[in-house]
Order: structure tokens, then sequence, then C-alpha cells
């Protein structure tokens, strides 16, 4: 795909309601250089967007959602991710931050996303509009393989089994790393334009959206399956309209129901294509980005509200922040447009020097990942930093 039509598709993306194309990239590249040097000056409404995105609020309230006319599973209750009230609990205590050292020769590396356990950190530096991969190791950097001219990770499990995309050419492909060597991930035959970022669970199970090639807006999509150890993708049976971002240790796939380019519902479905609908409050729609364990996060719209729903119970908890939520972990903490959410309230990122944190993921173990921003005008990354919280 070329930047013309990435640029394209990424201001389609700030639609109201939820665009299917890559809203949660669209958060992540928002905090990268690749993107703003991608986005060319005439693109207003893409930069507007970014700095909506890396602007954080100060205030955030938890409120009851009635659910939508036709939920599917146990009715969605008011609740809080720990089965409290539905006000926001007391800000908790901040975050200490930790420089992620960066391998020999890289400068613009930022940290994309962290497995389970808080073990592993995946992250990229940018070399002109191209990425380079980069895996942390109990704090330890090692530089990846490149196996083509741009190769981004954007995901890792407990076992340390990394995931990406590789864009080469006109050639782009989902990469899995494993025993130190990148594999490539087939998909059918034809021609395929994967997006926006795979996804992996415990197993080592992959997953991720495709569209033929030359289609924009998710047109005649489908949702591809790599399970673990495979090479060969299988194309799960989901309704036409459907997109996966994300998959849980269950096999659990959790995505949206998108109608005419705009998400019309939150799903939840298994691998036998059943689907579970996610509550959303009368008069907005929903999709869903990211889950871990019992939970689920993501966007309601039109009032751009960050989203947290309970797979188990089907309870939905709306955090009043400009959305949509991106990660989540088995605790219910929320990352948000760069906020960390802890059972509804702000968590504070420090950072020296009057910088700003932004978190971008967040382990079972409370290990956040981001960077951070320098204060006043500036809005260059200045490095890979975790938090302990």
């Amino acid at each position: 795909m070329n930047d013309e039509q990435e640029l394209r598709d990424r201001l389609r993306a700030i639609e109201v309601p939820a665009s299917r194309i890559e809203i949660d990239g669209l958060v992540r590249a928002g905090r990268r250089r690749a993107f703003r040097r991608r986005s060319v000056a005439g693109a207003g409404g893409v930069a507007l967007a970014t700095a909506l995105l890396l602007t954080a609020p100060s205030v955030l309230t938890t409120a009851g959602a009635r659910p939508d006319a036709a939920p599917v599973g146990p009715p969605p209750v008011a609740t809080g991710p720990t089965g409290g009230g539905t006000t926001a609990a007391a800000s908790p205590a901040p975050c200490q931050p930790s420089e992620l050292p960066v391998p020999p020769g890289m400068r613009n590396v930022t940290a994309a996303g962290v497995d389970p356990s808080g073990r592993y950190v995946v992250g990229n530096d940018v070399v002109g509009q191209d990425f380079r991969p980069v895996l942390w190791t109990d704090g330890k950097p090692q530089a990846l393989p490149v196996p083509g001219r741009s190769v981004e990770v954007t995901a890792v499990n407990a076992a340390g089994v990394a995931v990406g995309l590789v864009q080469d050419g006109r050639q782009e492909y989902v990469f899995r790393y494993q025993h130190g060597a990148s594999t490539r991930l087939r998909t059918p035959p034809g021609n395929w334009h994967v997006y926006p970022r795979p996804a992996i669970n415990a197993a080592g199970d992959v997953v991720i959206n495709a569209e033929p090639s030359g289609n924009s807006g998710g047109e005649d999509s489908v949702v591809l399956l790599w399970r673990a150890g495979a090479t060969q993708a299988v194309r799960l049976p989901l309704p036409d309209g459907a997109n996966a971002f994300d998959i849980t240790d269950d096999g659990t796939v959790v995505g949206a129901l998108y109608r005419d380019g705009v998400a019309s519902a939150a799903y939840a479905w298994d691998q036998q294509g059943r689907g579970r609908k996610l509550a959303a409050p009368a008069g907005e729609t929903a999709a869903g980005y990211a889950a871990q364990g019992d939970w689920a996060t993501g966007g309601l719209w039109p009032s751009r509200s960050a989203a947290l729903w309970n797979l188990r119970t089907g309870a939905l908890t709306r955090l009043t922040t400009d959305g949509p939520g991106d990660a989540v972990n088995a605790s219910g903490w929320v990352v948000a447009a760069g906020v960390l959410l802890r059972d509804g309230a702000a968590v504070e990122l420090r950072v020296p020097g009057g910088r700003t944190g932004l978190a971008v993921a967040v382990s079972d173990t409370g290990l956040v990942v981001g960077l951070a921003r320098p204060g006043g005008d500036g809005a260059e990354n200045a490095g890979p930093l975790v938090w302990r919280c």
C-alpha cells in the first residue's frame, strides 16, 4: 500500500461512527514520527486527529450505560471493572518510569506492545519511512531480522513469540518471530492487503483482517487465523462485514460488525462463527479493539468514549474520555488515547523534565509501556519507557 492510499485510509479513520479502517492503528500511528512524515502538510483532518489523541484528559469518570435494544448474553450491569459502583475511583498512586535501552544505532524507537507477563516488550525504530523491529527480553533490547524494506512488530505473547507486518515494494504480509527466526505467514491464494495489525494469544494463534489488494474501507474483507505454529492461514467463518482486532487465550475473537463501511456493533465470536453482540448505550454504536482475560475494550460513537466490556457477564462500563480504548489487561486496566485508566480513574505516568507520559499497552502484572512527549510545543518522541504500576 503506497503513502497516498494510506493517507486516504487514515482520513476515513476519523469518521464518526467508527470507520472500519484501522482506528486503533491511528491511535498508535499518532505517536510515531513515521505517521507525521507520511501525513503531508495538507492533511489537516489527520493532523487534528493526531493532536487530539496526544492530548490526554485530566479527569475521567465511569458511568453506567444502558444496553442497546437486543444484546446477546447476560444483561449488562452498570459496574466498574472490579465489580464496584459506577463512579470513578480515587486517583491511584502514580507509576514510576524507567527508560528502555535501544540497540546501537537506533534513534527513533517507540514501544508498541507488551506481553501479559511483562517480560517481553516490542517496539520499532523508524528509518526514513520504514520500520525496524525491536524485542526487549527482561529489559535487554534486540534488533530483530529485517526480511523486507519495512518491518513493524506489533505484538508479543508470554512465550516471546512476536508478530508484525512486512512491507517490501508491493508485497505486504504478516510475519512471526520465534526461536531466533522470522517466518512469513501465508494468506489464501490471491493478492491481499492485511490490516490493521496482527494480534497473538498465549498459544501462539494469530489473527488479522484482509481485503483484496486494491480495495479500501474493508470491502470484501475476511478474517484470517494462523493456528500456533502454522504458516498457512484459515479463513474464519464470520459474518459478512466482520472485522477482528484481537484474540483471547480461549480463542475468542473480538472486533466489530460493519455496515456500509462503519461499525454497527462490537462483537465477540468463537471460531465457529457464533457471535455475542457487546452492549452499547441507546443511540450509540460500538467497536471492540482489544481483549485480555474476561475484558475487552474499544469505543462508543458518537460520544467518542472508551468502552470496557466484561466478556463473562456482558457488563459494559463507559469511560468518559476521548477513546477508543486500544489496550486492556486481565484486571480491566485500559489504555485509551495515551491514558492509563484503572477502575475508571486516570493513573499518573510520571516522567522527568516536564514531559508527558503516553501509555501504549499494559501487562497483566501492571507494567505499562509507552513513551514520553516533550513539554511545550514539542511533539517528537523522547524514547521508549516502561512504568511500574
